[in-house]
């Protein structure tokens, strides 16, 4: 996992934290001012305490006074002094990234994903939980607390050895999920699982608080984030696995929406289509397997890899539809790019060409159409990341 970069408009000059904290509170400052360092350190290799002043926008004792304070907390390393020049060299340090871990969880319907990493976002220790849809929501339970038990018990991290230090946990699971981390409203692919109080439900297994998001959300944010539209303002993620979702990248950040539900699929609105496609072609090629979208998915880009020019042509109805559906989206929000994630998006190039096809001819402003490369691990980085955001906002 590539290191998280900020968000485009953390150092904007308007954001300096000793300018936005007008309650005259020194320890918000404090904390302002910290938020704000740990930003910049996070995305440099090394800086000296100039640096860090002109970036954030403090004075210099106050960059001086900060360094101190992160050094006693353990959250910077001094470097030693650069050989060469006139004069005292400056004091250069780095951002401790093995200082601590987090912990991020995907609950699908198939699998239970748990990664560690640490504090810039380096992926340290995963475990993996088969699981089915079927799955009663105390069972599904069951395996999140085994898939983190697992990964805490995972290889040692960091140079030394040191174990691993989690000081959050994020969760993604699949439907609404309110400020307290209740799934609020969910699909059929988890049974039972409306209602369930994630936060409550695993306070005893994971380190730290625990934030829960929607999943799509969490795979959005690690496709800004550490994917291939991490330095991209604005772009739509398609995801298009077993049920398809969008997430929203708007203005450099993930947009959620007033009630958490920016993106949820909307009944009647056509994106069944698509899937019909698969299915009528899995109907009479797919043998005695069950005819699941995941099943037709699975065996029409198998077979359309292979040279089979039936199922070629299937998948490309089914990207045009696809394109169909997202072009309203595309043109209410005018993207510069949509990254295509989920299952299906591994079938490459005999997806993404097709879909990129339809939406030119459909759309007066076509965005760059990419292809995500975070595979089935997207949805627990974004987890991870929404923990390491959590950290960064209570530092």
């Amino acid at each position: 996992m590539k290191p998280n970069k900020p968000s485009n408009h953390t150092n904007r000059p308007e954001s300096r934290p000793d300018r936005q904290a007008k309650s005259g509170d020194p320890s918000l400052l404090r904390r302002l001012n910290a938020a704000a360092a740990l930003r910049v350190l996070r995305a440099r290799e090394e800086i000296t305490v100039p640096e860090l002043a002109a970036l954030i926008g403090v004075s210099r004792p106050t960059a001086q006074d900060l360094t101190a304070q992160l050094l006693r907390e353990g959250r910077l390393v001094e470097l030693e002094p650069g050989g060469g020049g006139v004069g005292r060299p400056a004091r250069r340090f780095r951002f401790r990234a093995e200082a601590g871990h987090v912990i991020g969880v995907d609950v699908g319907a198939h699998k239970v994903l748990a990664l560690a990493t640490d504090l810039l976002g380096r992926t340290v220790a995963a475990y993996r939980v088969p699981v089915t849809p079927e799955l009663s929501a105390p069972e599904r339970l069951d395996a999140v607390r085994a898939a983190i038990r697992g990964c805490l018990a995972g290889p040692d991290a960091g140079p030394e050895g040191e174990r691993l230090r989690p000081l959050a946990t994020g969760v993604g699971t699949s439907g609404m999920v309110d400020t307290e981390g209740r799934v609020v409203t969910v699909s059929d692919s988890l049974p039972g699982w409306s209602g369930v109080d994630l936060t409550a439900e695993l306070a005893d297994v994971a380190p730290g608080s625990v934030i829960v998001g929607n999943d799509i959300q969490l795979a959005t944010l690690a496709e800004g984030t550490a994917g291939v539209a991490a330095a991209t303002d604005d772009f739509l993620y398609l995801y298009v696995g077993n049920r398809l979702g969008i997430g929203l990248w708007l203005r450099g950040e993930l947009h959620r929406g007033h009630h958490g539900a920016a993106g949820e699929m909307v009944a009647g609105d056509g994106w069944t289509v698509p899937y019909q496609r698969l299915l009528d072609w899995f109907a009479g090629h797919g043998g005695e397997a069950r005819p699941t979208r995941e099943n037709a998915a699975r065996a029409v880009v198998t077979a359309a890899a292979a040279g089979d020019g039936g199922a070629a042509y299937t998948l490309r109805a089914f990207a045009h539809a696809l394109a169909e559906s997202l072009a309203r989206h595309v043109a209410v929000l005018d993207p510069r790019a949509v990254v295509l994630g989920g299952g299906i998006s591994r079938a490459g190039a005999l997806l993404s060409e097709p879909f990129a096809e339809r939406l030119a001819v459909l759309c007066p402003c076509p965005p760059e159409v990419r292809t995500s490369t975070l595979g089935e691990e997207s949805t627990a980085i974004g987890a991870a990341r929404l923990a390491l955001d959590h950290i960064e906002h209570t530092a």
